[in-house]
């Protein structure tokens, strides 16, 4: 195998990780929280696509536990996020998980 076989295995590579890339962007997770105070909606870039908060905590008293539950609700959708992936990685370049 030569520098050229070489350099068009990575530019096929490039091209597969570019496309996987568009592919975990058009998966969407939305995830809310326990109370229904919180909504996140992020894709399988772990993007944040849309955020709701319910009106009762947007007070000034209620600024602890809402970032408490803002980063509970996102670290639970990252988690929903990264089974996907794992799932894509394995369904589409068969490595073994």
């Amino acid at each position: 195998m030569g520098i050229f076989d070489n350099l068009k295995q990575i530019a096929q590579l490039k091209q597969q990780a570019s496309q996987f890339q568009k592919h975990l962007e058009s998966k969407i997770v939305e995830v809310t929280s326990s109370n229904n105070e919180i909504k996140l909606k992020i894709n399988g870039k772990m993007d944040i696509l849309d955020i709701e908060i319910s009106e009762n905590l947007l007070k000034p008293e209620n600024k602890s536990y809402l970032e408490k539950l803002i980063k509970k609700t996102f670290n639970e959708a990252k988690s929903k996020v990264e089974k996907i992936i794992a799932t894509e990685v394995k369904s589409q370049m068969g490595f073994p998980f």
